[in-house]
């Protein structure tokens, strides 16, 4: 009977490390929970910052892009950066993008933050197109994800440009006494949307034709 029941009680503390291990990972990359679907397409950026909550300083950890087919296509000749990070809770991120003849520009930021759980006050973003200013306007806004012990959340941002910017300056405002520790941005070049429908029907003609 002893022996089933320390058998048991292993059980129960494998299981609970093995839980712990689990939400701790999950709150650890609760950064990247809603990756855009176009990430890894071509004409697409990823660029990703962490930091620590003591410092509230963000730095770059990985940054990676696809290009397509088109030799005339290219990525925009600077590095990704952090113009701001930190100062009374704000941070300002540069990132290049592909210079393409795509119209449209897709962008999502997703922020992960700590030491309060009030979401960021304000998300704007300004593109550059040659010499030309591009403001980026927010098309959707998550439901903030609440995190205790410590007090943080999460939420991102969908963001769109016309005309297609080749750079873009991206401003985020945190509440009070908030750091940011984790901050996914991706980009994409995309057609018009009216563009993609006649691809599709073009596509279908074909097939129909080959049969």
């Amino acid at each position: 009977m002893k022996t089933l029941k320390k058998t048991y009680l292993n059980y129960l503390s494998i299981v609970s490390a093995v839980l712990l291990i689990v939400f701790l990972t999950n709150a650890a990359m609760a950064d990247d929970l809603n990756a855009p679907d176009y990430r890894g397409d071509p004409l697409s950026v990823n660029v990703h910052y962490t930091g620590e909550a003591s410092s509230g300083f963000v730095s770059l950890v990985n940054f990676s892009s696809v290009d397509d087919t088109d030799p005339s296509t290219f990525l925009y000749d600077i590095f990704p950066s952090e113009i701001i990070s930190g100062e009374n809770g704000r941070y300002i991120f540069e990132v290049p993008n592909f210079v393409d003849e795509m119209p449209i520009k897709y962008l999502r930021i997703q922020l992960t933050w700590q030491n309060v759980t009030t979401p960021p006050l304000g998300v704007n973003s300004e593109g550059v197109e040659g010499t030309s200013p591009v403001p980026g306007v927010v098309t959707f806004a998550s439901n903030p994800l609440v995190f205790t012990q410590p007090d943080g959340g999460y939420q991102y941002f969908d963001l769109e440009y016309r005309p297609n910017p080749d750079y873009e300056t991206i401003s985020v405002q945190l509440a009070q006494d908030a750091v940011l520790v984790q901050a996914v941005i991706d980009s994409v070049s995309v057609p018009e949307p009216a563009s993609l429908g006649l691809l599709l029907v073009g596509s279908l003609f074909a097939v129909r034709t080959k049969l």
